[in-house]
């Protein structure tokens, strides 16, 4: 019984010095900040992502911006339904669904928490009434 005890409290040390270990590293290990300005082709439209704060900080929402164009005349999306979908890349914390506020000029605003400093996925998906739902993915680094 002792030693089963004693298996069970190095365990736990060991995962609680790791955890401290890891902790640490992360401040030490550089990230690639997130770009100014980030484009990706969502089928026949151009995205164009800006955050604001950048980086974006885990402590209060940021503004994330959308610019929505067709790519082969450049005229704005306005009448677009704009939903993001964020997921952290290295920890599952699920995935959640934003939507956003369209603006003038094909530009759609939306306000995205991320609860944990890191690398994150946005989903961009983009429907337009009568054609079918177009996405794309870029990433964003919170700290």
């Amino acid at each position: 019984m002792r030693r089963k005890l004693l298996v069970l409290a190095l365990g736990v040390t060991f995962l609680i010095v790791m955890t401290w270990i890891a902790t640490i590293m992360t401040s030490y290990v550089p990230r690639h900040p997130t770009a100014q300005t980030q484009t990706a082709q969502a089928g026949p439209y151009q995205i164009t992502l800006q955050v604001e704060p950048n980086p974006p900080l885990i402590t209060q929402p940021a503004t994330l911006s959308l610019q929505v164009l067709r790519s082969d005349t450049q005229q704005p999306i306005t009448n677009a339904r704009v939903t993001l979908e964020s997921d952290m890349e290295t920890m599952d914390m699920g995935t959640d669904q934003t939507s956003t506020q369209v603006q003038s000029s094909g530009v759609y605003l939306a306000h995205v928490q991320f609860s944990m400093s890191g690398p994150w996925q946005v989903r961009v998906l983009v429907a337009v009434p009568g054609t079918q739902t177009q996405s794309t993915v870029f990433e964003v680094v919170a700290q």
